[in-house]
């Protein structure tokens, strides 16, 4: 009797023994599975994510094009130079008037910033009654030059272009890049011209401070121009 009741003692733990030992396959069976299946879902959210993030095609370290492209406006040997560029246009003759277009707003915005600054404390407030200083008087003169400054000594100095097929579009598109040229006395002359009608416009108005201070600016010119030629 003893015997039997050992007998099933025995045969009762390894039967338990076996029961968890099964338990404990089918649960690691089921976390490598769970875990795989994570792992792949995981793996294709990744590329559906990264299927609608933007394709890098170059970078400013790798760019084939002419350096001068990435310049906005520099000076060398004696010229200013003024770039402007314009991408993915349907029409070559199109693209290439408004790259030139580009550059002519770098050249006019090269002069208001030049204007600008040197008058900058009278923008925060001059004697005018209005309160609104001599920001007034910028418009015009800027316009006045942008509408002169075909005739400033300005060309074109280079064209790049690239021809590109647009799969989308399934059309040929262009993009061009175009660089004007100014001598430094010319560049000098059309500050020059600016100054003189913003001296003109604050004599008229009675801002004495600003009108010496076109005066003084305009002398200083004028030594620049002395020593460009």
């Amino acid at each position: 009797m003893r015997n039997q009741m050992f007998s099933l003692k025995s045969n009762f733990s390894n039967g338990m023994v076996i029961i968890i030992l099964l338990i404990m396959i089918s649960l690691a069976l089921s976390g490598c599975g769970a875990t795989k299946a994570v792992k792949m879902n995981q793996a294709a959210m990744k590329e559906a994510h990264q299927n609608q993030e933007p394709i890098v095609v170059r970078t400013s370290e790798d760019d084939n094009r002419p350096e001068w492209t990435q310049k906005t406006v520099f000076e060398k040997d004696g010229n200013i130079y003024f770039t402007g560029g314009f991408t993915d246009g349907a029409d070559y003759a199109a693209s290439i008037r408004c790259a030139n277009a580009e550059a002519l707003k770098s050249t006019v915005q090269a002069i208001s910033q030049y204007i600008r600054a040197e008058f900058s404390e009278y923008v925060q407030g001059s004697n005018s009654a209005n309160g609104q200083g001599i920001e007034r008087y910028f418009s015009d003169g800027i316009a006045t030059f942008a509408e002169n400054v075909h005739v400033q000594g300005i060309r074109q100095a280079e064209l790049y272009y690239e021809e590109m097929f647009s799969p989308t579009l399934m059309q040929r598109t262009y993009n061009v890049f175009v660089k004007l040229e100014m001598s430094k006395a010319d560049y000098l002359h059309a500050k020059a011209e600016v100054l003189r009608k913003l001296r003109e416009r604050f004599k008229d108005d009675g801002e004495i401070e600003a009108k010496e201070k076109a005066e003084k600016l305009l002398e200083d010119l004028k030594n620049d121009i002395k020593s460009q030629t």
